[in-house]
């Protein structure tokens, strides 16, 4: 039997997409709205059942369409500018995407189809230690999107322990990993990573019942962080800028993903969820 859908977690999404929204902005709070990026990569390794098919329909196919829509926002940026259609083009967005947000999705697509073989107690917490000292050791890739992949390595492995083996192997996961990053490398990042991945561990393993408005929330959650660049540049072009341009790319970010949740066909919904 499936297991039963916790409204917590939708919830959790749905503030975590909002705080990517926040944290991408020059705005205060900004540091503290970071900890949503490592609670996505934690959601985002939920198991599927549909394989590898199934895992490139939810995250690498959005990640193609999302592409293309700002490649193509690019293209007219550059042909308002008088230069060529294709200067904004370098060969990283393969793997990152046209927009710096998109990184994640091809990320958590790797993520995944290494998780069958992490199943084991050893491996996972093998993994996640392993990731952190050769952070340690080697340090932070230099470059777009390797860099972003170092920080978010420790998030995925912890979930995909939480996943297989529930909290307390994931704790152990994630209190080791910080332990190693803190006394071998200390970071603000490395809080980021401790507070926003055991926030994520919160919320899937405290309950509460799911609703329909908790599951609009979870799809919702998708689309502002997957739209939400659109709605800051029209707030930018408008000249508004600090908290001002923080509420308004929030608010605009719901409603736009409002639109495009109502105008997605009711078969598809759902294909994508973090």
């Amino acid at each position: 039997m499936a297991e039963e859908r916790n409204g917590l977690a939708d919830y959790g999404r749905f503030a975590a997409a909002l705080g990517i929204v926040w944290f991408g902005l020059e705005a205060p709070g900004q540091r503290i709205a970071y900890i949503a990026l490592p609670f996505l990569l934690v959601m985002l390794m939920a198991p599927s059942h549909t394989g590898v098919a199934g895992r490139a329909r939810r995250l690498l196919l959005p990640f193609l369409i999302w592409s293309v829509v700002f490649g193509v926002l690019h293209m007219a940026l550059v042909l308002k500018g008088n230069r060529p259609p294709f200067d904004w083009w370098s060969w990283d967005m393969v793997l990152m995407g046209t927009w710096g947000h998109l990184w994640i999705l091809p990320f958590a697509f790797l993520a995944s189809s290494i998780a069958p073989w992490l199943q084991h107690p050893i491996a996972s917490l093998g993994a996640a230690w392993t990731a952190a000292l050769l952070i340690v050791v080697k340090g932070t890739p230099d470059g777009m999107p390797f860099e972003q992949w170092s920080f978010g390595v420790i998030p995925v492995l912890v979930g995909i322990a939480y996943f297989a083996w529930g909290w307390r192997l994931a704790v152990v996961a994630l209190l080791g990993s910080w332990l190693i990053l803190h006394f071998g490398r200390p970071e603000p990042d490395n809080v980021t990573i401790l507070i926003g991945t055991g926030l994520a561990l919160a919320c899937l393993t405290w309950r509460i019942p799911a609703s329909a408005l908790s599951e609009r929330c979870a799809r919702m959650s998708v689309l502002i962080y997957l739209a939400h660049p659109l709605v800051v540049f029209v707030g930018q072009s408008l000249r508004i800028s600090w908290v001002e341009l923080g509420l308004f790319s929030m608010v605009g970010s719901v409603i736009l993903a409002q639109l495009l949740d109502t105008a997605a066909n009711n078969s598809r919904r759902g294909d994508l969820e973090f």
